[in-house]
């Protein structure tokens, strides 16, 4: 296969504002806005855990030298909180027992485990250089 056609099946190459790896972000905004409900915490606490984790990951990626568009940076943090808020309101309107809470947790987080691995997995595929 040459390297034209893999480039082409990559669908973890990173887009302009979204790609595929605006799935993990989103989830993880679902997964901190779970946070009040299983925790305790207030909602404002959990909404600055969120903005300091997606943010402190952008920056991440900046000294690791993963090269994205400022959008799809600016998407990157944005995902997470939009998702944090929707799933923080949702809950509260819809509210929903403990403990199918956690189920639907562990579920949501079972899926952001597998596309992060299967993004990274994608990227050390594609970074002939990367280091183990």
């Amino acid at each position: 296969m040459t390297s034209s056609m893999a480039a082409k099946r990559d669908w973890w190459r990173k887009g302009k504002a979204l790609d595929l790896w605006s799935i993990p972000h989103v989830l993880f905004g679902v997964l901190t806005g779970f946070l009040p409900q299983l925790t305790g915490l207030s909602f404002l606490t959990a909404l600055a855990l969120t903005i300091i984790f997606a943010l402190s990951w952008e920056i991440y990626e900046k000294f690791a030298e993963i090269k994205e568009t400022v959008l799809n940076s600016l998407f990157d943090i944005v995902l997470p909180v939009l998702s944090f808020t929707l799933t923080s309101h949702a809950l509260i309107w819809y509210p929903i027992s403990y403990d199918d809470l956690v189920v639907v947790a562990t579920a949501v987080f079972i899926v952001y485990a597998f596309t992060n691995i299967s993004g990274w997995l994608a990227y050390r595929r594609r970074d002939h250089n990367f280091r183990n």
